[in-house]
């Protein structure tokens, strides 16, 4: 485990030895939603794609008929739509036939304040690196079939 920064409110804190935890957690302040509407209704389970290893709260579409991270391209066709938000990390092997993803399908989640996404715990494929790339997709069902499923600034103007 790595070390961390540990501040005590007294002296000599370490000489009766070392505690049994080695690290901190390091605790953000970060938003989910953006807003209570739509609401977020309860996940689906979707077949991973192949030899993925994806985060909690990445933002998924359906490639292959499998689950995979939304990817962005100018041309809408050559890019992965996003469909919902992973709700728990997963890993999936090569050939994939038997792991699943549980995804939020719907609701108003927050695409952060800045193109950086502070603020935000969505976990965003490379290609979408800036706000408006990500607030695109907003409830608009030529882009990702579902008006649902909103992204959003909690604190821009945008936010609902």
């Amino acid at each position: 485990m790595a070390s961390s920064t540990i501040n005590t409110s007294y002296q000599n804190a370490g000489v009766r030895g070392v505690p049994d935890f080695q690290v901190m957690d390091t605790y953000i302040d970060s938003n989910l939603v953006a807003g209570a509407e739509p609401a977020i209704q309860q996940p689906k389970r979707i077949l991973l794609g192949d030899s993925l290893n994806l985060a909690q709260f990445t933002v998924v579409g359906i490639s292959g008929g499998k689950l995979v991270p939304a990817t962005w391209n100018a041309t809408v066709a050559n890019g992965v739509k996003p469909i919902g938000v992973l709700v728990y990390a997963a890993v999936s092997g090569a050939n994939n036939t038997t792991i699943y993803g549980e995804v939020f399908l719907t609701g108003c989640f927050n695409v952060g304040e800045n193109d950086a996404g502070a603020d935000s715990p969505l976990v965003w494929d490379a290609s979408f690196d800036t706000l408006a790339k990500k607030t695109q997709w907003a409830g608009l069902p030529h882009f990702n079939g579902n008006p649902n499923l909103l992204f959003r600034s909690r604190l821009q103007r945008d936010a609902s």
